[in-house]
């Protein structure tokens, strides 16, 4: 009997060749989705909304350079003594909690800090200018700006708070900057923390009379914290409301985005008791949530 009877076979087996005209069909695994970079994100965006951010980001960064050179030249800020003049300058006008910060930390390290506030804003300058890096830039003048209002010095730090709490919105949006944030729980998280420094700090609003509330640090800030609040609870809504098939909530968000964009609200015409004669307008929001107006 021989091995070919047996039905065993040679070893190692004969490689299959395949011929020329045969396709070999390979499977691949499907490659999971990935987000859309920062750059996919801004080639999407219109040119004009471009160019809404830019005169920001410009005369933020020639104030912070302004600024910065100032203290440069300026011999007294280099020994420390500028710094202690503002803080005795603004200690009375000071927010009541921060002026024990602005005696035992900040007026003892009067020379490293005065070195540290010189440097950085002519970095922040440099930063916001170029772009690059934008976020971290406009994180710490928001910073500054934040402890110079503590401090007293309302003018012109509130306007540049202002200016950064829109571009760093822009940088979380994708509007500008290559590293989009999606809001999250830690976006309804830095709101509700804001809303606690609200309350702290009303307790130390001075006055509420017109003329003089641009100079009440504690109510500008407290104004700036309220904003700020709204504008991150905003985004959460709009980013929610973009995904839900709810109809209530399309419509509540259709009129916050028309809010935002002052935009008039749209109206429509319907018909009345089912004859054509008889027409009725009103609001879109209206005719969505299934409200009825007689005539």
């Amino acid at each position: 009997m021989t091995a070919t009877d047996l039905g065993t076979v040679a070893w190692p087996p004969p490689v299959a060749t395949h011929r020329q005209s045969e396709p070999i069909h390979r499977h691949r695994s499907p490659q999971p989705s990935r987000a859309p970079s920062g750059h996919a994100v801004s080639a999407a965006i219109p040119a004009s909304h471009l160019l809404v951010l830019l005169p920001i980001r410009v005369f933020l960064a020639v104030g912070w350079l302004r600024s910065g050179i100032e203290k440069l030249i300026d011999a007294h800020w280099w020994n420390g003594d500028s710094l202690r003049a503002f803080l005795d300058q603004h200690r009375a006008a000071a927010v009541p909690p921060f002026r024990p910060v602005m005696e035992h930390a900040i007026q003892p390290l009067a020379l490293v800090v005065a070195f540290v506030v010189m440097a950085t804003e002519i970095g922040c300058g440099l930063a916001i200018g170029m772009g690059r890096p934008l976020r971290a830039a406009l994180r710490w003048a928001f910073l500054l700006n934040t402890m110079f209002m503590l401090c007293g010095q309302v003018n012109p730090s509130a306007f540049y708070l202002v200016m950064e709490m829109v571009l760093l919105v822009a940088v979380a949006d994708g509007t500008i900057g290559t590293r989009p944030t999606p809001p999250s729980h830690r976006t309804y998280g830095l709101a509700a923390a804001l809303l606690v420094v609200a309350g702290v700090l009303a307790a130390y609003v001075r006055t509420l009379e017109p003329a003089k509330v641009i100079t009440d640090p504690a109510i500008m800030l407290l104004f700036l914290a309220l904003l700020q609040a709204a504008t991150l609870v905003l985004r959460c809504v709009f980013a929610k409301t973009a995904t839900s098939s709810s109809k209530s909530s399309g419509v509540w968000s259709q009129r916050l985005t028309m809010w935002a964009r002052a935009r008039p609200e749209p109206y429509v015409t319907r018909s009345v008791g089912g004859s054509p004669g008889q027409r009725v307008t009103e609001p879109r929001v209206v005719s969505a949530l299934g409200w009825r107006r007689s005539l």
